[in-house]
């Protein structure tokens, strides 16, 4: 990539993708690595729930930050 523009737009995707993936598997490590004695199922229903519906839905907004009209549309 030689322009600075690729390099802006690549790296805003990239830190998109990787705050995503910390999303995701943050619940795992949450949930795992605390006793079993502080489990209550309302935690566990809200951390299933956001690591199956949430963060697969941050993935179209992801790619439409890349889109021009959309950003312009933001701006407005």
């Amino acid at each position: 990539m030689k322009s600075l523009e690729a390099r802006k737009k690549a790296f805003s995707t990239y830190s998109f993708h990787v705050i995503v993936v910390l999303m995701y598997y943050g619940p795992f490590i949450f949930t795992y690595m605390r006793p079993e004695s502080y489990h209550t199922p309302g935690q566990d229903k809200f951390l299933a729930i956001f690591y199956t519906i949430v963060t697969p839905t941050l993935n179209p907004v992801i790619y439409s930050f890349q889109n021009k009209d959309i950003l312009m549309a933001m701006k407005k």
